[in-house]
């Protein structure tokens, strides 16, 4: 039976209701159809047409192809400006933004190959491996190329050396291989101010801020500084070697030993490749864009894999 109003009438609304609740549960339906013959006539014509279009979808699904021709038809630009510190700055790039964007790159099928503008005096030893690993990552799936417009010294030319390729500008530099910390004893002139600073340090942490600048830097404090140099160091000459194919003993003694150089030095040094400008890179990527290439395509969701 439908469904009455109060006032004896069919109550539609709720005969809608309980149709739409129906679809997907066969059971329920074959309940309404025993309960009333002219529901049982509605819903079989119903689902008889539901089920058409769903065997045209299937026929349809069937018939295409497993797989479509794709042209990845973009050229991403990331840019390694200023002073690289972790989370960026008004001055700098973010080395963690380098390295989300150089993945997300290197994963995006529609992208063919990634330019990094570097323009950067170095940054920080924290979130510079990152950067780079995200730099060398993307180089092992795409043509990467690290165009130094005009500067990659320290951090930023750890990140460069990671790509497929070092293009450099005419007047670009490129160098300062190392890790450095810089401690200043303020101590003479704060005396000389009537200022004295006393430290005072939980018991259970000495050596806490043993490299402050009220003080001169003790012994032992500056073998623990020159450790933890030392060690940055080696990272960045590993990632180097790495990154450009040669000899770890090679960029120990041939890259400078934290010297800049220039651009026709470099190259013959074998720290960069050729020389070009940024739009002429672009450029050499668009006029020999890689051929069209197959990839798989889920039906589903007509996306590529």
């Amino acid at each position: 039976m439908m469904p009455k109003t109060d006032h004896g009438a069919p109550d539609m609304q709720a005969t809608e209701s309980r149709f739409r609740w129906c679809w997907g549960n066969g059971h329920v339906m074959a309940e309404l159809a025993a309960i009333d013959p002219v529901v049982a006539i509605e819903l079989s014509t119903m689902a008889a047409c539901l089920g058409r279009i769903h065997a045209r979808g299937e026929a349809v699904a069937a018939a295409a192809p497993a797989s479509v021709t794709v042209q990845p038809s973009k050229i991403a630009v990331i840019s390694v400006s200023g002073p690289l510190t972790p989370r960026g700055s008004w001055f700098g790039s973010s080395l963690a933004g380098i390295a989300s964007q150089a993945t997300r790159a290197a994963d995006d099928p529609d992208v063919a190959a990634i330019v990094g503008d570097v323009d950067s005096p170095g940054g920080t030893v924290h979130g510079t491996a990152e950067a780079a690993a995200a730099f060398a990552y993307a180089a092992s799936k795409k043509p990467v190329i690290a165009c130094v417009n005009t500067l990659a010294a320290s951090a930023a030319y750890w990140i460069a050396s990671q790509a497929s390729e070092i293009v450099m500008t005419p007047s670009a530099d490129v160098g300062s291989i190392g890790a450095m910390a810089m401690h200043v004893d303020y101590s003479k002139a704060l005396e000389e101010a009537g200022i004295n600073v006393t430290m005072i340090r939980s018991e259970q942490s000495p050596r806490k801020n043993e490299a402050h600048p009220f003080g001169p830097l003790s012994d032992e404090a500056r073998a623990y500084v020159q450790g933890r140099i030392n060690d940055a160091g080696a990272d960045f000459i590993k990632a180097v070697a790495g990154g450009r194919r040669v000899s770890q003993a090679k960029v120990r003694e041939e890259f400078g030993q934290g010297r800049m150089f220039g651009a026709k030095e470099a190259i013959s040094r074998g720290m960069a490749d050729r020389v070009a400008t940024l739009d002429q890179v672009i450029a050499g990527l668009v006029a020999n864009a890689p051929a069209a290439r197959t990839a798989t395509r889920r039906r589903s969701a007509l996306a590529f894999e």
